[in-house]
This record gives structure tokens, sequence and C-alpha cells, in this order.
């Protein structure tokens, strides 16, 4: 989940997700503006010494002094990052778009306003790594599939299993990642949520055929940019696959498939192939049915959450 846009209130909408008891205190600790609607936070535990438990792809009730409801904002960092070290104290990353929802509001203050303020945070959420009810073992394939700020809960979920060995992780991960880039100038990579960071994990991945990125990007900056008759832009500092275009079904099945195509015969063996969706509404029920209706994909191996 990322910013809500929904006038229900976050603890209500999510009121039969699973949660955590314990309550976090946290200090707001550092921000950074990604773009003009995007920016990240860093919350690091009180207690330096102190471990904030949670598994990639959840989110935390976020209490601000002031509001009477919580905000629910999806946690970026891996669980990793949560941990204390020598050079480093445990911390949560969230990225907070700008809205009009009240916690969000209150988290775009001027940094001078809220930086070193108190917050408490709690836990929670399902849409996570691994996923319930599936033998991880038997995963060769995860496809992870985001839509704009969508991508919060995915960039744990990679970071967590990039930064594992690789008999540790599936022997492929294919993520596809749709964004809208305003401006009608040059596309700057690093104004792309997260984009940076994907960029870096997949490179730091010997084998680039099993572990891939494909951007897709819409929106005047796009339109503009220099791209063959396939959509592909040209573009130094972006992924070798970035397209001016929403993403398709033909890119999904290609996706779902390891980006190989069948010779003869009926598709490959889906079987160990999981997906991971996360976006807007209409864009993450569209991309689950065109999941769902594959030939080996089946329902509980499609794993969606959507933001509002």
């Amino acid at each position: 989940m990322a910013t809500i846009r929904s006038s229900i209130p976050h603890e209500d909408r999510t009121a039969t997700e699973p949660r955590e008891n314990r309550l976090e205190p946290v200090i707001l600790s550092h921000i950074r503006e990604v773009n003009p609607a995007v920016r990240l936070l860093r919350l690091n535990s009180v207690d330096p010494g102190h471990t904030i438990k949670f598994s990639p792809g959840q989110w935390v009730d976020t209490f601000i002094p002031g509001l009477p409801k919580a905000g629910g904002f999806t946690i970026s960092s891996a669980p990793a990052e949560a941990r204390p070290t020598k050079h480093s104290p445990p911390y949560l990353e969230l990225a907070i778009q700008k809205s009009r929802n009240p916690p969000a509001q209150w988290l775009w203050k001027p940094e001078a306003d809220i930086l070193g303020s108190q917050l408490v945070v709690r836990v929670g959420g399902s849409f996570i790594w691994p996923p319930p009810r599936l033998d991880v073992a038997k995963i060769d394939r995860l496809v992870l599939v985001a839509g704009g700020v969508g991508i919060n809960p995915l960039i744990s979920i990679f970071s967590h299993l990039i930064r594992l060995p690789g008999t540790h992780r599936p022997k492929e991960i294919h993520f596809l990642y749709t964004t809208r880039v305003a401006g009608d100038g040059d596309i700057d990579p690093q104004a792309i949520l997260f984009l940076p960071r994907l960029m870096d994990l997949v490179a730091a991945v010997a084998d680039h055929t099993n572990i891939t990125l494909s951007l897709f990007l819409t929106g005047p900056a796009a339109e503009g940019a220099a791209s063959d008759d396939r959509g592909i832009i040209e573009h130094g500092k972006l992924p070798n696959r970035t397209l001016a275009r929403r993403i398709t079904e033909h890119d999904l099945v290609q996706a779902i498939d390891g980006f190989r195509t069948p010779l003869y015969g009926p598709a490959y063996d889906r079987r160990g192939t999981v997906c991971y969706v996360c976006g807007p509404p209409a864009m993450t029920d569209g991309f689950v049915g065109v999941l769902n209706k594959q030939e080996g994909m089946a329902e509980e191996r499609v794993l969606c959450e959507k933001w509002w």
C-alpha cells in the first residue's frame, strides 16, 4: 500500500489484515525529495540496538502527533536495514506521495518543521515474501509488476532477494515497472522513484539473463523521447529495455515465460512461476485477470495489492 487516496481511513480499510501487537517508536531522521510528488523518509528506531521485525512487502500504521487516525504507508526498505549494525542504526524507509490524505500532508510539511519528530509505527499486511501457503523451494521464477508508487512493496521484496545468496532466491526474477514521467524535457532517471536503486541491484547480479528489469514510461516526457518503431527509448542512463508505452498482455506473458519464445507446442511449464502485482486498482485488476487466465497459472500464485 502507498499513500492512500480513498476517503476511508487506513485503519478501517485494513481492519481484517494481520498486524503486529508491538508499537515501534521511531524518529524521522532524514527526508529526500525524489521529485515534486514523492519524498523518501527514513525512520530510525528510538532504540539503536533494537531490530524492527517485518516481512518484505509489509506496511506500517503510522501514528502522527495530533492526528486521530493512523496513516498507512508501505515499507520500501529491506528487513536487513531494520537490524542494528556497527555502521547504521536500524531504520525503516517510506516513500510518501503528496496527497490530501492528512498523514501524507503532515509528512509533506517543510523539512525543518518535522525533521527529528518522534512517531509511532506498527507493522502489518499480508502481501509479503515469502508468499503464504506456497512452498518457496518450488518457486523457480518470480515476476514483479509495479505501477507508479505500487513499486513500494516490490522494491522491498526485490532488494531483500537480490542481497541473498543465489541459491536462496528464485532462479529467475523479472521486474516490470510502469510509471508516468512528468514534464516535456529530457527524462531524468534520478526523478523516477527507485529506478537508480533497481538498476544498481540488477547490475550487482552476475547473470543478467535471469534477473531482468523492464521499464515502461508514459506521459509527455516519454512521448517526446527518441524511440524506435517498437517504442524502445534510446537513453544511456535508462535500462536497456525501456519502452514509451504501457505494459501489455504480451509483456506479462513474456515475463511469466522468462522472456523465452517457445518454438512449438504449449507454453513453458509455469508451475514454478509466481507473480506479485501492485499498482492502481484498475491496473492491478486488469493484470491479475490476464495472469489468472494463462495456462498453468493458478490463482494462488498470482498475488496482488492495490493502492488508492
